[in-house]
């Protein structure tokens, strides 16, 4: 981790087949359009403000009614790079393996090194990010290279399409329209494995904030495609001080009615906020990632 092999994959699938899971119809996603789940206001919430606590819903209130901007996060910076290099990664390793069909692990990880290489010679970045850039890069190249090894060894007549989806088996930044829920239409999920389990992943200390996001992006899944979204994953990524290493702390998720009750209250009281000319006023404990943080603490 935090790069997913089929090997992960069946692994996930048996932990979710462990986990039960009993979800009500009236809050299944393709019954957008009943309550509790239909949306009673036309603001079209982002999923990632869900992601931060705010029990007063200012933040929603901050940003759709007065347009604030959002005030510069180093921490929150850090984790879109990391968003963006996973996204990278994925991009490329799968392009290698059409492009230059590598025989072996050995030669995918060498074509992987000097794609980096190359990438990071037309980059200008932070000594820290490009040390970031680096370790997870490696941990690719590692983790690809071995499961191609691994792949290659069950036939040599796998067809481009079929070793691409074994040796790679996500979609990052898969897309969805998550208008029919009162979201936005621009949401995407950070990645997909067909058909339907979705992974996030998440730099900030684990908090239910975070799970409340995660129950949105299942039940816009479960609205545009009809499918059952029971469980779902978040992959915390934490790297030290001198981004030099990192850890993964993997957590399945069970998408069960508290957990999507929990969004719709959120949802609902955030389109609320930013609907109301009245500021609803300072949360009693502000979440410390919240891009509105200086502007409600410091009247910046």
């Amino acid at each position: 981790m935090p790069f997913y092999t089929y090997d992960d994959v069946l692994r996930i699938s048996k932990l979710i087949q462990e986990i039960p899971c009993e979800v009500s119809e009236e809050l299944r996603g393709w019954n957008w359009h009943t309550p509790p789940l239909l949306s009673a206001h036309t603001v079209q919430i982002n999923v990632s403000d869900l992601s931060f606590s705010c029990q007063t819903g200012r933040l929603a209130f901050l940003r759709y009614k007065m347009n604030v901007k959002e005030r510069d996060d180093e921490r929150l910076h850090f984790g879109a790079f990391i968003h963006k290099v996973i996204s990278m990664i994925t991009s490329n390793v799968k392009s290698l393996l059409y492009n230059s069909t590598p025989q072996s692990g050995g030669e995918l990880y060498e074509k992987m090194i000097k794609r980096m290489e190359d990438i990071l010679a037309v980059q200008d970045l932070p000594a820290i990010y490009i040390k970031t850039f680096k370790v997870l890069w490696n941990r690719a190249a590692l983790t690809y290279s071995s499961s191609l090894d691994k792949t290659l060894e069950l036939s040599k007549y796998l067809s481009i399409d079929g070793l691409v989806s074994r040796v790679v088996p996500w979609i990052c930044e898969f897309p969805l329209d998550g208008r029919l829920l009162g979201l936005n239409r621009a949401v995407r999920i950070d990645a997909l494995v067909p058909p339907t389990l979705i992974i996030e992943f998440k730099t900030r200390k684990p908090n239910r904030s975070a799970e409340v996001a995660l129950a949105a992006y299942a039940l816009i899944f479960e609205c545009l495609y009809k499918i059952p979204v029971n469980h779902a994953v978040i992959l915390y990524i934490e790297f030290g001080a001198d981004a030099s290493s990192f850890k993964t702390y993997e957590k399945v998720l069970r998408i069960d009615d508290s957990l999507r009750l929990e969004f719709v209250e959120k949802r609902d009281l955030y389109a609320s906020k930013a609907s109301l000319d009245v500021d609803p006023g300072l949360s009693a404990d502000c979440d410390p990632y919240c891009p509105y943080l200086s502007v409600c603490r410091n009247g910046g």
